[in-house]
């Protein structure tokens, strides 16, 4: 079995590096990037191939994009030709009862804690702490060094920045953002722009994107 690491820019080096600390053990054959806007042919010494042209069957695919919205396209697109795989960084414990989605990427030293659920194809990044009975949503993104507390309700596609703190039984709705340092004391109405401290709605997530 090889392995397709869809996106080649800077997640995508970061995932690759995750891959090979897994893959010590040679559990692919092969691993390569997979883009389908970069003329690069080569990045960081892996070969970078087409979409279309790949051999599905042989091939498992994880998503190295950071854009919400973005990881549910490529990963229906994925879908309907081959399977996602899910990266789990050997630093990262899962305990029993805790359930990890089809695609996702957990990095080196996050805590999931007990009964919590990740959804699939989504990205939790170093050192965020994700509380006990916590629900994060399909195709979200959780940055570096946040802390989601207990029984904390993360909808689809969200997007949560660097060293964000939300507070435990709260709701973060499909498609909000929460940007970088913000502190979130109460529920987040879906598709909101938030941020400070304590955290407030700045404005509606229309265009669903968080970089521009």
């Amino acid at each position: 079995m090889k392995l397709g690491i869809y996106g080649a820019g800077g997640l995508g080096r970061e995932v690759l590096v995750l891959a090979q600390q897994l893959n010590q053990s040679s559990r692919w054959e092969e691993i390569f990037f997979i883009d389908d806007v970069t003329d690069e042919n080569v990045v960081s010494g892996i070969p970078v191939h087409r979409f279309a042209l790949l051999d599905h069957q042989c091939t498992e695919v994880v998503i190295a994009i950071g854009e919400p919205a973005a990881r549910q396209k490529l990963a229906e697109k994925v879908l309907a030709r081959t399977s996602l795989t899910t990266l789990i960084h050997p630093s990262v414990f899962i305990p029993p009862g805790t359930h990890i989605g089809a695609g996702a990427i957990i990095c080196d030293h996050a805590f999931i804690s007990c009964d919590v659920d990740i959804g699939e194809n989504t990205l939790i990044q170093p050192h965020a702490s994700v509380g006990h009975d916590t629900r994060v949503g399909p195709h979200s993104v959780v940055s570096s060094n946040v802390t989601l507390a207990g029984h904390c309700l993360v909808g689809k596609r969200v997007f949560i920045g660097m060293n964000v703190a939300v507070k435990e039984k709260t709701t973060l709705g499909a498609d909000v953002i929460v940007g970088m340092g913000s502190a979130v004391f109460s529920d987040i109405a879906e598709e909101s722009v938030a941020l400070g401290n304590p955290a407030r709605v700045m404005r509606k997530n229309e265009q669903k994107k968080v970089f521009k």
